[in-house]
């Protein structure tokens, strides 16, 4: 259930409502598989991505153009401090 919340959580409206997962707390002894969980599970919404009218659409756009500048200088600043991103991290220009 943790899981499952937590991708619509990180998913849902692209991340663009006040409650949208933005950190995971996760006990050690679940985390490798958690996270190859959550990995595993982005590349399934790449074909759900577009219109937010489209009955089939599960991920519209961001809203605003400084939502996807903020997104990308999020990107950078997380590598600048160690940080990996296991999977996306560009700008999508075409859906």
């Amino acid at each position: 259930m943790a899981f499952q919340a937590s991708v619509f959580g990180a998913v849902g409206t692209s991340g663009q409502r006040c409650t949208s997962l933005r950190r995971l707390f996760i006990h050690e002894s679940i985390y490798d598989a958690f996270v190859d969980r959550m990995v595993k599970a982005y590349p399934k919404f790449n074909d759900k991505m577009g219109d937010p009218l489209d009955p089939n659409t599960l991920m519209g756009p961001l809203h605003l153009p400084v939502g996807v500048e903020n997104y990308l200088k999020g990107v950078e600043e997380i590598k600048a401090q160690g940080g990996k991103i296991l999977y996306g991290g560009e700008k999508v220009t075409s859906m």
